[in-house]
């Protein structure tokens, strides 16, 4: 008798420890989605650039939107937000279009959950509106600074990262690091935080060659917390005087986040029309 009840109490045991197993792998775990947008002269380059954009970041809310949905609402804590990077001369309040665009579920109880997300998602494509019509600062280059995205990354985004989080992250952007300010940041022989001086360097056939043994990229940051990195939106402004330059400032984006710390790093999308966009972030993160 002794033997039996020690046997049916050592099953219970192991059945509850498999079940608690069972339990933590089958929940979800709650995901972090981080749009950083760089809203410079880029957003005027294409007629449909406005559109583009937003389909982008619609896109990224939507992969939010079935993480919330696997996590039942009423226990997610999936977390959205649009980031931007600051830009001199530029009036966009952006503290409250971050605000306006953001939503941490884990901050609601159960009972606010779905409510809180409902209200959010009625006014998100109106928050988008306003926020593009509002970066728009002029019909020309010139009327745009440039942001920093050097500096952004080495001083805000691991803020915008979480530990006990699965991290995405798009990143909208030419790829440019430049300025209309030409001073602006700084560069040693091989390392710069703006992008012109290493495009300056990396000609011919074998540019990447050359960049390779050179050790040219973009001086690094430090990157702590994981997270899968994609890159959005890359356009060259060279047109026929450099059909590789696309090329070039992708491999600069790659490995610089490499060698930041980044864990993992997708192949950076090229700009196009907001369908296929649509499609290829909707595969990539």
């Amino acid at each position: 008798m002794k033997n039996l009840l020690s046997i049916l109490a050592l099953t219970i045991a192991i059945t509850s420890c498999d079940s608690k197993a069972s339990e933590r792998l089958t929940t979800p775990a709650n995901n972090n989605y981080v749009v950083v947008l760089d809203l410079s002269d880029r957003i005027i380059q294409r007629p449909d650039q406005t559109e583009i954009d937003t389909t982008a970041i619609r896109a990224v809310f939507e992969k939010f939107e079935k993480s919330v949905q696997r996590n039942l609402t009423v226990k997610s804590a999936d977390k959205f937000c649009v980031r931007i990077i600051p830009q001199n001369k530029s009036s966009l309040p952006v503290s409250y279009f971050e605000n306006s665009l953001s939503i941490d579920m884990g901050k609601f109880s159960a009972a606010e959950k779905l409510k809180k997300l409902e209200t959010f998602k009625s006014e998100f494509s109106n928050q988008l509106r306003g926020l593009y019509q509002q970066a728009f600062l002029g019909n020309k280059n010139s009327d745009f600074a440039g942001v920093d995205i050097w500096q952004y990354f080495n001083e805000q985004i691991n803020s915008d990262l979480d530990g006990g989080y699965n991290n995405m992250v798009l990143v909208l952007t030419d790829g440019y690091f430049d300025f209309e300010d030409k001073q602006h940041g700084f560069t040693d022989k091989q390392h710069s935080t703006t992008t012109t001086p290493l495009l300056n360097k990396m000609t011919g056939n074998e540019w990447k060659a050359k960049a390779d043994t050179l050790d040219l990229g973009l001086v690094p940051v430090k990157l702590n917390v994981p997270a899968v990195w994609q890159i959005c939106g890359i356009q060259s402004k060279a047109g026929d005087n450099d059909l590789l330059e696309g090329e070039k400032l992708s491999y600069l984006w790659k490995k610089w986040l490499k060698v930041s710390g980044a864990t993992i790093v997708k192949e950076p999308i090229m700009n196009s029309s907001s369908k296929k966009i649509q499609g290829l972030i909707a595969k990539s993160i």
